[in-house]
């Protein structure tokens, strides 16, 4: 007889709020794991919560009891100056399976209630690791995170997926920034999101932008895996 053990798939409690305000913190000075605790910007015990779940992400290394950002923390904070917590979805959809498979349960039911919800994700996760659950605490946070960030939106206790919050940011960053004439948008060099997803134009020498090659950049850029 073959006995299974169900695991329990567990995520911190903690805010999108807290999480930037850790990322940022460390952006402008290496704090150590101390300093973050007595600041209320990390939880839990030992190395604490948030720094171990950013450790994951590959946005944080700690060296010594030191905390930094890493080559990836400092892109996360570099794109986040210019478009606003948004692109945290960039960086969960694709470094938190459980959140990309939340995102994409909401998207593809349309409208859902939150049990539904939570029965249909848990479906998702037993195709990929069969002895596999997430318990009601971490379901809460990651859709409580999905909220936060304008992935999904609640309406008469459904939620339903809102679009990509990568590419609405991108979008209102040149909307406010820039010109748009016909589908294309044109703005000032410094206020390109990313280079080579733009071309300069006489006579004004402003940067024609492809917007949906800066998304698909910014996704690559906040990948752990390189791509």
């Amino acid at each position: 007889m073959v006995v299974t053990v169900q695991r329990s798939i567990t995520f911190p409690p903690i805010k999108l709020k807290r999480i930037d305000e850790y990322v940022l913190y460390v952006a402008r000075n290496n704090a150590s794991l101390e300093e973050l605790r007595e600041r209320g910007l990390e939880i839990g015990r030992g190395r604490g919560d948030i720094s171990r779940f950013l450790e994951r992400l590959k946005v944080v290394e700690v060296v010594n009891g030191v905390v930094a950002l890493t080559p990836l923390g400092r892109a996360l904070v570099s794109l986040r100056e210019l478009l606003g917590p948004a692109v945290y979805h960039a960086l969960f959809y694709q470094g938190v399976p459980q959140y990309r498979l939340l995102i994409d349960a909401v998207r593809d039911a349309g409208n859902i209630g939150v049990e539904e919800l939570h029965v249909a994700v848990n479906d998702r996760l037993s195709k990929i690791s069969p002895t596999a659950w997430l318990n009601r605490v971490a379901f809460k946070t990651l859709l409580q995170i999905a909220e936060d960030l304008g992935a999904v939106k609640r309406l008469n206790g459904l939620y339903s997926f809102s679009g990509d919050p990568v590419a609405k940011a991108v979008l209102e960053h040149y909307a406010k920034h820039g010109v748009r004439i016909g589908q294309s948008f044109y703005i000032q060099r410094d206020r390109v999101v990313v280079r080579e997803c733009g071309r300069e134009e006489p006579p004004h020498n402003l940067y024609k932008v492809d917007v949906d090659c800066v998304v698909s950049k910014i996704y690559n850029m906040l990948t752990s895996d390189g791509r």
